[in-house]
């Protein structure tokens, strides 16, 4: 047993020095010994992505390679010289989910491997705007979000975020969808598994499950609780998983007397989802964030959602929602401006 261990070892030994690109004699200088780090990446075409590095980057090594397919055509550090432009040879599905591995050296010989998740390029996303939340559902009216459709384009690969893009409790990647100017598009986060919660993409009427509209696109997630926090919380729309963020709505029936540790926002987690979307130009907020800088979300209930104003021209900020009266809701078509009164 103690051969074949060794034999095992040596032969890992020799298939991991295969992989490894030869040194340079001039590499390995004392004076550098950190490898570069990935600072961003993202398509930047339909056939091309680039990643960017905290360093200047000398050389691409040979192998990079992109999973599913298309094939990596060729890799080369950018002109800015701290990036690596990857070509395929192909082109990628928008939306699609990719992942692209490579090798790269500064000029110091430090060599810095990666494996990163990316997104097929959209070339015509539409422009959209959350613009109702169903955020205490109930059996009857489940927890659900409405986007309205300012400008046409095909919805591939944008996410929904509950929460922010760096912190979520789930997340939602938009199908190949095709949406014209005055659209709806409703969807239902925690759908009851039953055979009529179809995705539509065809037709509006194609799906008859729980407040589902035959007028608006109905989309379901599926990645398991898609619940909305009650009444203090923060939701995201970005371009991509990785995107810049296109719109985003924080609310809360607090105030920042309310607790002395978080600014008043009960949580760490949701004082630094307000500040992400508020410093990502989402949402007009104090610095640092207050909870009466958010939409007010007393008295929601699964038919007292909380809605855009029709009328509103969109300041990112709490002037732009208010909470309709009881069976106020019209999740799926255009809203209500009937303000609930407690």
């Amino acid at each position: 047993m103690a051969r074949i261990k060794r034999l095992s070892a040596v032969a890992a030994a020799a298939f991991l020095a295969s992989c490894v690109p030869e040194p340079s004699p001039e590499w390995f200088s004392a004076d550098d010994l950190r490898p570069p780090a990935v600072a961003s990446w993202g398509p930047t075409g339909p056939s091309e992505l680039v990643i960017g590095f905290d360093e200047d980057i000398a050389s691409a090594e040979p192998g990079f390679a992109s999973y599913p397919g298309p094939a990596v055509a060729s890799a080369v550090p950018g002109d800015d010289g701290r990036s690596v432009r990857v070509t395929l040879d192909g082109v990628l599905a928008p939306g699609a989910a990719y992942s692209v591995s490579g090798v790269v050296a500064d000029a110091a010989g430090n060599l810095s491997g990666f494996a990163l998740p990316y997104w097929g390029y959209n070339p015509d996303p539409p422009g959209m705007l959350i613009n109702e939340l169903i955020t205490e559902g109930s059996a009857t009216h489940p927890d659900a979000v409405e986007f309205y459709v300012a400008e046409a384009g095909d919805c591939a690969g944008l996410a929904f975020f509950v929460g922010s893009p760096s912190d979520y409790a789930c997340r939602y990647v938009f199908p190949p969808l095709a949406v014209a100017a005055g659209d709806y598009v409703t969807l239902h986060l925690k759908p009851q598994g039953a055979a009529d919660e179809v995705d539509e993409s065809a037709a509006k009427d194609e799906s008859a499950g729980l407040d589902a509209s035959a007028a608006a696109w109905d989309l379901w997630y599926r990645g398991g609780d898609g619940a909305l926090p009650g009444k203090n919380g923060a939701v995201a729309l970005c371009s991509s998983p990785r995107g810049a963020m296109l719109d985003a709505v924080a609310y809360s029936e607090r105030f920042v007397d309310s607790d002395t540790a978080y600014g008043g926002f009960g949580t760490t987690a949701l004082r630094d989802r307000v500040a992400e979307i508020a410093a990502a130009g989402a949402w007009a907020a104090s610095d640092p964030p207050r909870p009466e800088d958010c939409a007010r979300s007393t008295g929601t209930t699964s038919t007292r959602s909380l809605c855009r104003f029709s009328a509103s021209d969109d300041t990112d900020s709490g002037a732009d929602w208010h909470v309709v009266p009881t069976r106020g809701s019209t999740i799926g078509a255009p809203n209500s401006d009937e303000v609930y009164v407690p």
